[in-house]
């Protein structure tokens, strides 16, 4: 085994924020390098089958020299199956949660003899990010993300006429890259210098989470018209939902911006809808949630 430290880039950010969109940008493009991914949630990486070698539901092997690794319950754990296969890689990438600080995760690495920081890179939604940073529940989250970067990643400029009001409230400091759909120079990403300063003391929010599942093919356009209507307390919204046809609907909505786009086809997978819903303690209670939702079965 080699004797030599991996490097690790963090990617952190609040939830929408891109994180997963640089992420597949990296596993298609690979900037010349064999990168270990450790994420979260494998469903929202888009792996094109035919670069899957190997799925055991933990981790992902990719003909392309890349592999992703579930973290699961254990961060550690998934870096002890990293180095355990040391060799077959040149970087490791560890994307954290829409509400975790990476300066934390950060501090992890600092003290594994195996691996050496390479950076902290947060990314920023340039549409929402200051509407967080307002937000009662969120702001210190939000705060904290940016605080612990080594490099900003700004994202979503497309969506925004002018920048310079999110460009004034950005830590001061630290390198900005400006981007449209995580449409940065993959060689800028790595490199960067860590400020090598701790993560700052831990205040995590108290986010609701509540979940939609349904069997019977969902409306469109009751389906859209809530997209429409859920209040901003509403952050985040993720899933997948039949619409009746051939394929899978994947449903994102962050904010108050939100999409329905094609997916898989059903083919003998079990045909359901399962909706993710996260929000602060103001977003409509479980009930109310429940009651406009199940309205959206088909002749409901």
């Amino acid at each position: 085994m080699s004797t030599g430290r991996l490097p690790v880039s963090v990617i952190g950010g609040f939830l929408g924020a891109g994180k997963t969109t640089l992420l597949n940008r990296l596993l298609r493009e690979k900037a010349g390098r064999r990168f270990a991914v450790l994420v979260n949630d494998f469903g929202e990486i888009d792996i094109d089958s035919r670069l899957i070698v190997q799925h055991d539901g933990r981790t992902i092997t990719l003909a392309n020299g890349c592999m992703c690794c579930s973290i699961g319950d254990s961060l550690v754990a998934a870096l002890i199956d990293v180095v355990q296969r040391r060799d077959a890689f040149d970087h490791m990438v560890i994307e954290t949660s829409g509400i975790a600080d990476p300066a934390r995760v950060a501090d992890i690495i600092r003290i594994e003899p195996d691996f050496t920081l390479d950076g902290v890179i947060v990314l920023a939604d340039a549409a929402s990010i200051l509407d967080h940073l307002a937000d009662r529940y969120v702001a210190d989250t939000a705060r904290r993300q940016l605080e612990g970067a080594d490099l900003i990643v700004l994202s979503k400029l497309d969506l925004v006429e002018d920048p310079a009001p999110v460009l004034a409230i950005l830590p001061p400091g630290r390198p900005i890259l400006q981007a449209r759909h995580a449409d940065v120079s993959l060689d800028l990403l790595f490199g960067l210098a860590p400020s090598g300063g701790p993560a700052s003391p831990s205040h995590d929010i108290a986010l609701r989470r509540w979940r939609f599942t349904a069997r019977a093919p969902l409306d469109r356009a009751a389906l859209e018209r809530l997209l429409d209507t859920l209040p901003a307390t509403v952050i985040r919204i993720k899933g997948i939902v039949d619409l009746g046809g051939s394929g899978q609907t994947i449903v994102q909505r962050v904010g108050r911006r939100w999409t329905l786009e094609d997916g898989a086809a059903w083919g003998l997978v079990f045909r359901r809808s399962d909706v993710v819903v996260l929000g602060t303690p103001d977003m409509p209670s479980d009930s109310e949630l429940g009651d406009v939702f199940s309205r959206l079965s088909r002749g409901a």
